[in-house]
């Protein structure tokens, strides 16, 4: 490429990605959200601009606690002094940007990464033979050349997350620390798939069929436990794109979030109520495991939610899922005690997909806990009745904080003795749980998320 271009080229990424990242930290929405925005406005942005781009912008919002320390002073300052409008200038973000990409390990520099170092005053040669594998807190040193005006900041693996963090995070297993968990945010996460193939040889072959269709070499890894999920090391395969994911044969969907589905357990024939559906890739895996019989009542208070989910059960054959709006705040009349199994996934602060959604770091907030937790214990509420005697009540969240699980299951259950915990086996260690279960990246290389299995008595 001519230098010529690749100078255009670098300047406009740079001031793309801190559009981005002002609207991202300034006015706390979701990265992805602001990416597509940017990228809507500006069509003429082709593939290699759009994956420099998100590339970019993730790293930095995965290692901001250390790159904030090479930001301009005016956007360090507005952000910490909580301004929605944040500075735009993008001329003195070189070091940020290049940073980026060599805390990330990742020396496969395209050009205008290159640039960037270039302007920094710095070059690829002072990386050379960084391995991919050095532990988080060894990648220190790679921003020594960075500081090299000015001393070099004390930089600690707890500034990777929010400060708040030690204090609300549900109990760690022994032999883990804070420090264990900082190391699992900062590596990038594999995709999970969930076949949706109708016997379990074509589910065995699916591998094979996805090396065949997708343009890009990949290897697909069974899970030993969960025969439906597969591991995807991300290589910029288009999944979506390929013909068995047109004909519904599979899913992306997050191993953790495959378990919640293994501890409802429903059966051919019953009927459950998904209350807080989402897109619904819980309810297509309940509607799976009941082999298309019964019925799953797929509710959620946004309609686009569920028009996405229809054509989700119309991809994959799902003749079973039913959908209707809810806005959880009473149990629907024709609800109460009808079901088998009440799945209750409810609106959290999704702190366990921060390796994905790193930005969620420094837009959740501590003060907003409260709030989650109270529409989360109004939600369980409004849900309970549904099931029926002797039936299932699961709740779920994808957060690894104790104020949204532990503490919300908790005080249901001492408001509701009729309620019992209900042992079972951990679907991705297979270990015993007693009903209540907290994943953790390290236990499956997925997003943390908490399960509670609750019966109600007859």
């Amino acid at each position: 490429m001519p230098p010529g271009r690749v100078a255009t080229q670098a300047r406009s990424a740079a001031q793309a990605v801190v559009w981005i990242l002002a609207r991202c930290l300034g006015q706390h929405r979701p990265a992805d959200r602001c990416l597509h925005d940017y990228c809507t406005r500006n069509h003429q942005l082709g593939s290699r601009d759009r994956r420099i781009l998100s590339e970019t912008l993730f790293s930095v919002l995965r290692w901001w606690g250390w790159l904030q320390k090479l930001a301009p002073e005016n956007f360090l300052r507005a952000w910490q002094e909580g301004a929605q409008e944040l500075p735009e200038h993008f001329d003195e973000w070189a070091p940020v940007l290049s940073a980026a990409w060599v805390l990330e390990n990742r020396f496969d520099f395209p050009p205008a990464v290159m640039a960037w170092l270039r302007q920094a005053g710095l070059y690829p040669e002072l990386f050379q033979g960084l391995s991919p594998e050095t532990p988080v807190a060894e990648r220190r040193r790679h921003l020594r050349p960075f500081f090299s005006h000015r001393p070099m900041p004390s930089l600690v693996l707890e500034e990777l997350v929010p400060p708040w963090l030690s204090q609300e995070l549900s109990p760690l297993p022994e032999g883990t620390s804070l420090s264990t968990l900082v190391e699992w945010l900062q590596k990038r996460p594999p995709v999970w798939i969930r076949s949706q193939e109708r016997n379990e040889t074509d589910a065995l072959s699916l591998p094979q069929r996805l090396l065949q269709e997708s343009p890009q070499p990949l290897r697909l890894l069974p899970h030993p436990r969960m025969p439906q999920a597969f591991c995807l090391r991300y290589n910029g395969a288009n999944l979506r794109g390929t013909q068995a994911f047109r004909e519904g044969a599979f899913e992306v969907q997050d191993l953790a979030s495959q378990a919640v589905g293994y501890v409802c357990a429903p059966r051919p024939g019953q009927q459950w109520w998904d209350a807080c559906a989402g897109g619904g890739g819980k309810s297509l895996q309940l509607a799976q495991e009941m082999k298309n019989r019964g019925i799953v009542e797929a509710t959620d208070l946004r309609a686009s939610k569920l028009e996405e989910l229809k054509l989700r059960a119309r991809r994959g054959g799902f003749s079973n899922i039913r959908l209707r709006e809810w806005q959880g705040l009473s149990t629907p009349e024709a609800f109460r005690e009808r079901f088998d199994g009440v799945l209750v996934d409810t609106p959290c602060s999704c702190s366990g997909t921060w390796r994905r959604t790193p930005d969620g770091r420094w837009n959740t907030t501590r003060e907003s806990l409260q709030e989650f937790s109270r529409l989360q214990r109004q939600i369980l509420e409004a849900a309970a009745p549904g099931v029926r005697p002797g039936g299932i009540l699961v709740y779920s969240t994808c957060s690894m904080l104790k104020a949204e699980n532990q503490d919300v299951v908790e005080a249901f259950l001492d408001a509701h003795p009729q309620f019992i915990l209900t042992p079972h086996q951990d679907p991705i260690t297979g270990t015993p749980s007693l009903g209540m279960t907290q994943h953790w990246p390290w236990d499956g290389d997925c997003d943390a998320m908490f399960t509670a299995k609750m019966t109600r008595r007859k």
